[in-house]
Order: C-alpha cells, then structure tokens, then sequence
C-alpha cells in the first residue's frame, strides 16, 4: 500500500470518529449532568442550586455547552432567595486539547449575571461565607479527576448587575457592567481586562493589564495592575500593586494615580435611589457617624499627580499630592495645587485610633480668582475678586456634627475688588436675599449686581463657639461691620451687623439701624435690631472688629484722603488675629465720621 493511500484511509478513518463523536454528542442527553453539578455546588457551598431548561450542546470545532437559567442560592439570613443568577452560560470547549489531557476553555460568556453581595446586620458575616467549604483554591490550573487541567483562556460578561447591601444601615449600591472581557496574555499582567460599566447611573470604562484573580483573593500573593479610567471629564491612569506584609497586617496598597482630569462631582451624588430617604432634619451638619473603622483595616501609599480636579467646591490645577493611610492614621498632603491661578496648599490628618476620633486639617490660598476658578466649574454670574483664605482648624468626633462642635482654630477669608453676581445671593432663602441686598447695596444705585471694594472676616473656634472676631464689607454705597458668634454645636447664629452709608459727612444720628442674623445655620434669619443704637453697634463692632486698632483709627486714617481704604486696618488686624478690645472705643469715634469720597 503506498503512503497516499495509506495517508486517506487513515484520514477517513479520523473523520468517521469525528462524525461519530459528533453523532454521539447531539444525542446525548446532558440533562443527566444536572444532578451532578447541583450535588457538587451544594457540598462546595452549602447552598441549593438550580438549573431551569436543558444543557444544550453545540457543534462545532470548539463545541458549545449552554446552560440556563442557572441561580445560586442565598444566606438563610438574606434579603433575598438567590445571591447568584445567571439568564445564560455558554462554554466554549477545545477538542484538541482532550487529547492531551487538558481542559481548555476558549470561552465562557454570562448573559445578564446578577450578583448580590450582602453584609449582615451585625457586620460580622456577608452572604460570600460559606457554611460548608472546600477549603483553599489551587494557585496553579486546576485538576479534576482523571488528571485533566482546567484552563480558562477568556470571559466574557453581557448585561450583568453586581449589587451590594447594608443590611445594618440599609444602603444599597450597584454596579451595571454593560461589557466586560478578561483574556489571558502573557508579560508582566497575566489578564487583559476591558470594562464598560456604570456605578449608580455613572458611566465609566475601564481598560489594561492586571494580575490573575485568585492571586487578588490570596492574601499571601501580590497582585499588580494598571488601569486606564475614563468617565464624564475623567482622564486617568492608575498603576501600582496590592503587596503581602509579615503578620496579620492587611495587604499594602501602594499606587500613582495620574492623568488630565479628574471630576469627583458626579460621584459625591447618591443617584441609586435604592438607599433609604434621608428624614428632614433641621441641622446642616450630619449626626450620621462617619466610616473611622475603614482606616483601621487599611494600609495605602497613593501618590496624586493630576492636571485639573473638579471638586463641588473647588477647581484646581496642577495638584500634586502624597496620601498615606497606615495604623489607622490618614495623612493627605501637603498637597499643592492652584487655584484660580492661586496657590493652593493644603494638610490634611486624621487620627482613627483617637477617643474620639480627631481630624486636623490646614489650608492656605493665596490671590485666587474666584470668577475665574468658577469658570473651571462651569458657574457664571456667582462672584468675582481675587481671594486669600487661610484655616487652620481641628475637631474630634464621630460624626461632622460632633466634629464641629468640638472646633478649635480660625479661619480668614480676604478679598479685594470684585462683584458679587445675582447667583450668589440665589443661593439663599429669597427672603434672606432681599435683605441682604437691601444691607450690602442700600442706596439701590445697582441692580443686578453688587460690587465689593473688600471683604475681611475672620472666625476664632474655641469648643464648637466660632467668634466672629473681624468683620468688615466694603461696597460703593456702604461699609458694613459686624461681630459676634456662631454655635456650631447648636447650630445658632447670634451676630450684630452695622451698615454705614458711604455719602459726605453725617452724623451719628444718620447711621442706619443695626441688623441681628439670628436663628439657625439650616434656617437664618436676618432683622432690623430696634434694641440697638447705630453707637452700640458701632461699639460692638469697633471692639469685635479691630481690637485695639479701632473702627475709628481704620476711619481717621482717610480724613482728609481720598481713595482710602478702611480694609487695610481690617487685613493687618485678622492677619495677626488681634483679641477683641473696646477701650477707647468711644473717644477715638468722636461725635462725627467723616467717609471718603465715593468714586
């Protein structure tokens, strides 16, 4: 027989095998599978699954099996019957590989997974700890009898839900992933990852190398990753490693983050509406206690470097920022950045293992242009003015509430020219609007808007009591003075206000009434104080303000000049943080003021 021939028959002979292998396999029924999956699953987990519709098998080079619906059952304790369903699983198999003893999966694709992860009411057990386990994973391919490896080349996820709940504070979070694919690739990031996906309505994508997935489950393995990140004016890449440590210290997080842009706006945002509604409340501080426990079980080392961060606050270029957590302890910055073409710096610590708790925080920015750092935030016709703010401020609690109340520090905003713009008096009740209008612009010579010459105000916090100690507003039409204090425990407002028209000479008798803002932070309230006298006023605020500077010395300084500025007393004295001082008050005001020429 020549090798030709012998070469076809052989090769027929092959394909009958095949087409009886195939034969075989479209009649078999893989229903007969079902209660030896179901049995495996229940002794690996303790938990009940179920299979619904026939295993289907489909033919081809790498055969087919599909399964489904599949769903996995829950906690006895949980919220609901099944932590795990899937609408279809499809498992792509290599025939070649049989022959040499292996498992190959090409493919495995989930169709509209839902996976619900839940926490206990007593924190101490989630729905992922099971009753009966198997004990550890393999770190290598896995062997199932018969000697076979299993090998997972690539998965592929389609429309799936991953679901987290609270059941101690019945919030809930979700995660949609529209697509996600991890391939397996060789060099320094065994899986290719690509993900398109959304956290509670937030759209983002993620895309790169990263380590194996069980060696991100073992605690004795490090795993590494690197990550583009895109969302809704977010740029960013992160890139760092999850490292072991001696002991039963957790893994190390050590990162640098870097990129164009980052917005944390949309994700400061709860748009799940599966948490339950806030009550109303009539506090603006929160008495919500704050997540201390997670610095405990922590250990990061990130480093920022991002050219623009958008915060609800604030805009800032450039930043450049080391965050530590370690023992408990977080230390951010110093960071630096600007803002509004300012500089911006800023410290922040906060002490976890404290009694209670203790968060220490400065920050410093100088020259910022506020229309301009507005701008970056996408508001107009809010302020502008170049601003300096410096605070160095520290409180201890378990919540903002109790953090506030416990303040200690001062805090100074100062501001030159500029305008305050109709937005920034939306920003208030109407009412509170108008009068603040009324008090800032009272010769009704502008509409619209409210130009500043200057703005000095300084706070002093002993124990939650924040002392208006310097208060001085400038504007075309008038000066306004003020003092007293805030209780950031109670949340009560108790300060004196004293406008003063700008216009020729007048009299004592020609001061306008002195205002009082009472109530609450959540709801103020501005009124004409009947049992005051511009002179008591003016008393309160010469001590209050300018110590032992005086309003009057910041006055008789521009008699006789034109052009002069009562703020530059003001700005001397909150920047040495002058003690209130009324002493003379009454012999240096003298019985006439006159003001300086309005422009």
């Amino acid at each position: 027989m020549s090798w030709k021939k012998a070469l076809a028959l052989v090769a027929t002979v092959l394909v009958l095998v095949l087409l009886s292998v195939v034969w075989w396999v479209s009649r078999y029924d893989f229903n007969r599978l079902k209660p030896l999956v179901i049995e495996q699953v229940r002794a690996a987990t303790g938990r009940d699954m179920t299979i619904a519709g026939d295993l289907r098998f489909k033919i081809g080079l790498s055969p087919t099996l599909v399964a489904g619906p599949i769903a996995l059952g829950n906690a006895a304790w949980g919220s609901q019957p099944d932590m795990v369903t899937v609408q279809a699983l499809e498992l792509q198999i290599s025939l070649l590989a049989l022959l040499s003893k292996e498992v190959v999966i090409r493919h495995l694709l989930l169709t509209k997974p839902v996976v619900l992860v839940e926490e206990k009411a007593d924190g101490r057990r989630n729905n992922w700890q099971f009753e009966e386990a198997s004990g550890q994973q393999p770190s290598g391919p896995q062997t199932v009898s018969g000697g076979y490896d299993v090998q997972l080349h690539e998965v592929e996820i389609r429309d799936g839900t991953l679901r987290y709940r609270n059941d101690r504070t019945g919030k809930s979070t979700r995660l949609d992933i529209a697509k996600l694919t991890l391939e397996r690739q060789g060099g320094a990031f065994p899986l290719e990852m690509a993900m398109e996906a959304a956290y509670d309505r937030k759209t983002f994508s993620l895309e790169g190398g990263i380590g194996l997935l069980h060696d991100l489950l073992d605690p004795g393995k490090d795993w590494a990753f690197e990550l583009a990140v895109k969302a809704d004016q977010t740029d960013l890449t992160i890139a760092g490693r999850l490292q072991t440590q001696p002991g039963e210290k957790p893994r190390r997080l050590e990162a640098k983050v870097t990129g164009s842009r980052l917005d944390v706006r949309p994700w400061l945002t709860d748009a799940s509406g599966d948490s339950p509604t806030p009550q109303a409340t009539n506090r603006v501080f929160p008495t919500t206690p704050l997540p201390f426990g997670v610095l405990r079980d922590m250990d990061l080392q990130v480093e920022l470097d991002i050219q623009q961060l958008l915060t609800p606050r604030i805009a800032l270029q450039q930043i450049r920022a080391p965050i530590k957590i370690q023992d408990g302890r977080l230390e951010a910055g110093p960071a630096r950045a600007t803002a509004g073409g300012g500089d911006f710096q800023a410290h922040l610590q906060i002490d976890a293992h404290a009694k209670p708790p203790k968060i220490k925080n400065n920050l410093k920015i100088d020259q910022m242009n506020a229309e301009l750092m507005l701008k970056q935030l996408g508001l107009s016709d809010i302020m502008e003015g170049v601003l300096d703010f410096q605070a160095e401020l520290e409180g201890q609690g378990q919540s903002v509430a109790e953090l506030m109340g416990s303040l200690n520090g001062h805090a100074t905003l100062i501001s030159g020219k500029g305008r305050l713009g109709k937005l920034f008096f939306g920003l208030f009740d109407e009412g509170l609007a108008r009068q603040l209008i009324t008090l800032l612009n009272p010769l009704q010579k502008h509409s619209g808007t409210t130009p500043i010459e200057c703005l000095v105000i300084r706070f002093d916090s002993t124990n939650g009591l924040a002392q208006l100690s310097h208060l001085i507003w400038v504007t075309p039409d008038a000066v306004v003075v003020g003092g007293g204090h805030i209780d950031l425990g109670t949340e009560k407002i108790d300060i004196g206000i004293q406008p003063t028209p700008r216009q020729g000479k007048i009299s004592l008798g020609a001061l306008t009434k002195p205002f009082r803002m009472g109530g609450t932070l959540a709801a103020p309230a501005l009124r004409i104080d009947a049992t005051a006298t511009a002179m008591i006023a003016g008393r309160i605020a010469g001590g209050l303000l300018f110590g032992p500077v005086g309003i009057a010395l910041a006055f008789s300084d521009m008699v006789g000049t034109e052009g002069g500025n009562p703020c530059l007393a003001a700005v001397k004295a909150a920047e040495k943080g002058v003690a209130p001082e009324e002493k003379g008050f009454l012999e240096n005001l003298g019985d006439k003021l006159r003001f300086w020429r309005s422009e």
